[in-house]
């Protein structure tokens, strides 16, 4: 698969604090890639070297194959911090600025105030926007050169669910149009919800990355219950690695590879055993992320 950006060592350091250590990240083409940790794990600074904004104290990186240059980030949309608009212009009046200061054409300021879902409001005043509004013109700034990747810092920080659910869905959108888009987040839902891969930084330093899909591969546990006991029924059970009592009478089983709950549900019927409870638990993303980070402490 075609490699979008790569990273190779790189690092930056304030003092004595290393911002970014030694960072290699692979980004493929058409991905939606989160780059996934808690506040200081060197997410935005990450972002401000591969555009250019912050000065890399070792190591390098590629776009499109090639050493980061002004040529290479014209094909970059970014919205690394909250974009600063005239109160008192309009969305498309503020997007004739943008266009004039980023030297690219207007002609695509309909577009992409419709790609946003602007369109209804694209005359009213900037200052009478909500703040998912002014995201979504900021996101509409961003597309306005017609970028092949997209670069978001916290895209949905500080909005309320209504406006969290519309950005989201504005970059899935996005990103069915086959842009590349690299995401920087704290919410673990964002991530599970948006992106196909996702790397975890922990103080700057690279602990996981890999594939969202995989996540949900991992081992499953299923909980279920019966109106008699289940111990010896489970214990001889060889689709189970094994089962610890829960509430209720519930147990929490632990399926061996490959096997699911509809396995167990058959097993059982098979043992004259009817259940009265059966839900299955896969590893959630934000599971395997506290594991990853209390295993990197």
């Amino acid at each position: 698969m075609e490699t979008v950006l790569s990273t190779h060592q790189l690092s930056k350091q304030y003092g004595r604090l290393k911002a970014v250590d030694k960072l290699d990240l692979s980004v493929p083409k058409g991905s939606v890639f989160g780059i996934l940790g808690p506040n200081g794990s060197g997410k935005t600074t990450t972002l401000g070297m591969l555009l250019d904004v912050i000065q890399p104290t070792g190591g390098s990186y590629d776009w499109f194959g090639k050493p980061g240059s002004k040529e290479q980030r014209k094909k970059i949309g970014a919205i690394l911090e909250t974009p600063i608009f005239y109160p008192y212009l309009s969305a498309v009046k503020n997007l004739e600025v943008v266009a004039l200061i980023k030297e690219v054409s207007k002609d695509r300021i309909p577009q992409v105030i419709e790609q946003v879902g602007l369109s209804e409001r694209q005359h009213d005043k900037y200052r009478t926007y909500s703040l998912g509004m002014k995201q979504r013109l900021s996101i509409a700034s961003a597309l306005l050169c017609d970028p092949e990747v997209m670069i978001l810092d916290e895209p949905t920080n500080g909005l309320d669910p209504q406006g969290i659910a519309d950005i989201r869905q504005l970059i899935i959108n996005i990103a069915n149009e086959g842009k590349t888009i690299v995401l920087a987040s704290h919410l673990l839902d964002e991530v599970q919800k948006v992106c196909t891969d996702f790397a975890v930084l922990k103080n700057g330093t690279l602990i996981y990355t890999g594939k969202v899909e995989d996540v949900e591969k991992g081992e499953s546990k299923v909980i279920v219950k019966a109106e008699e006991n289940l111990e010896n029924t489970l214990a001889n059970c060889p689709l189970v690695q094994g089962h610890i009592p829960s509430t209720n009478g519930r147990f929490e089983v632990t399926m061996v590879t490959g096997k699911t709950s509809a396995d167990l549900n058959k097993y059982l019927f098979d043992k004259q055993v009817i259940v009265s409870h059966l839900e299955t638990q896969t590893k959630s993303l934000e599971k395997q992320f506290l594991e990853l980070l209390n295993e990197n402490k």
